[in-house]
């Protein structure tokens, strides 16, 4: 059935943004460029594949309904995974426009702050996750 691919596809964008954003801190770390445009293809195909993901929850959604259900917002899976990639959605689009953030000391932290919170949100919108299929 169809609501069987959500879980199916949900581990690519975890993965590809917790490389993406391993291979920006080595790029702050070590200065190659190499770093630095992995971490930008690894977070477009992440940003991709988090399209997919949250395409494949609102269909399995609407088989559970819990998306408009829960609330506090931050207790609801389906938003707090939506928000996290709206983040990393910036970010991306932020380090495409400015070629020199990584450069400019101010920028660079905020970006690197930004993104280690939002994938620690991305965490927890997957721990939510687990926890709705009763997986955990």
């Amino acid at each position: 059935m169809i609501y069987d691919f959500h879980p199916l596809i949900i581990h690519f964008p975890i993965a590809l943004f917790t490389v993406a954003i391993f291979f920006d801190l080595l790029f702050l770390i070590f200065n190659k460029n190499d770093f630095f445009t992995g971490g930008w293809w690894t977070m477009f195909f992440a940003l991709i594949s988090s399209t997919v993901a949250i395409i494949t929850g609102i269909l399995d959604d609407t088989f559970i309904g819990h998306l408009g259900s829960v609330f506090p917002l931050w207790l609801n899976h389906g938003w707090v995974q939506v928000f996290s990639c709206t983040v990393f959605l910036f970010l991306f689009m932020w380090r495409t426009k400015d070629k020199n953030i990584f450069y400019d000391k101010l920028k660079k932290w905020v970006y690197a702050t930004a993104a280690l919170m939002s994938l620690a949100i991305l965490f927890y919108g997957g721990h939510l996750g687990a926890k709705l299929s009763g997986r955990i």
